[in-house]
């Protein structure tokens, strides 16, 4: 087992070269069928574990249940809904306290919201707004709609090694998926965040992207006024750790079953 080069400290981002994956020809017939189904499994299960570790967080969050109840309705105005309560919604109770028949339970509906769910957008709405980062030490958090660190890490066969290769990469950005298992520091340019022709969406966000890079939203705009400014980030490892809880669990052997012997450990 290996990691990609793009996430080795001090190392040359390299892109990953699709025609050297398993089901190509020219890799089946230079190893064999069980070593092979080995290596594809335990890329796979170390793959698994790596975008597990990152956490989804703001846009990248999966819909909460009160954005499917009022899904016409922004953030911003479903947070502002009248609050529900027993008496609104006509739950009653008998004087033991049980929910009488046909009653129903309190629920955000017919333009009222709970203050569970209120509380939930409101912690959805900081997320987006200011995108916290996980703690130091911790796999990073992804924030993106689209959870671009997530979906970036696959695995490819080293045929020099007869190894399969696994880590990230984020095109535009390659650096900071070194950052983010290693740390150290990027120069950012910022970004303004402009509001719909309706004048609706955040006011006064600024973003931050690598120099040289744009964000993908036509939305932002370069906030010239500002200076770029570097960045440090914290060591927030998430793929050797991934690579090592998938070797304690056992996951790797058994992705080979019994052809092949382990040996070494990640890090050594």
């Amino acid at each position: 087992m290996a990691l990609l080069p793009s996430i080795q400290p001090a190392g040359i981002p390299v892109r990953i070269k699709f025609d050297m994956f398993f089901d190509r020809a020219g890799v089946a017939a230079g190893i064999s069928k069980a070593k092979r189904a080995g290596l594809y499994k335990a890329g796979s299960v170390v793959m698994q574990a790596a975008r597990r570790s990152i956490r989804k967080m703001g846009a990248a969050r999966p819909k909460l249940k009160v954005e499917k109840v009022y899904s016409k309705m922004a953030l911003q105005e479903i947070v502002k809904l009248q609050g529900a309560t027993a008496e609104r919604l006509g739950v009653l109770r008998d004087s033991r306290g049980r929910f009488l028949v046909g009653s129903g339970g309190i629920s955000s509906r017919d333009g009222l919201i709970t203050e569970t769910d209120r509380q939930r957008v409101r912690e959805l709405l900081f997320e987006m707004k200011y995108k916290p980062p996980s703690a130091p030490g911790n796999p990073p958090h992804t924030h993106g709609a689209q959870a671009q660190l997530r979906r970036s890490i696959t695995y490819d066969y080293d045929a020099s090694t007869e190894s399969v290769v696994i880590g990230g990469f984020m095109r535009g950005i390659e650096k900071l998926v070194s950052l983010h298992e290693f740390g150290g520091s990027q120069k950012m340019a910022p970004w303004a965040w402009v509001p719909d022709k309706f004048g609706r969406g955040y006011s006064g966000i600024i973003g931050w992207w690598a120099v040289g890079r744009a964000p993908r939203s036509r939305r932002w705009t370069p906030l010239t006024a500002m200076k770029p400014r570097h960045f440090i980030y914290p060591a927030r490892p998430y793929m050797r750790p991934a690579l090592k809880k998938s070797v304690d669990a056992g996951k790797i052997s058994e992705a080979f079953g019994n052809s092949f012997t382990m040996t070494g450990r990640p890090g050594t």
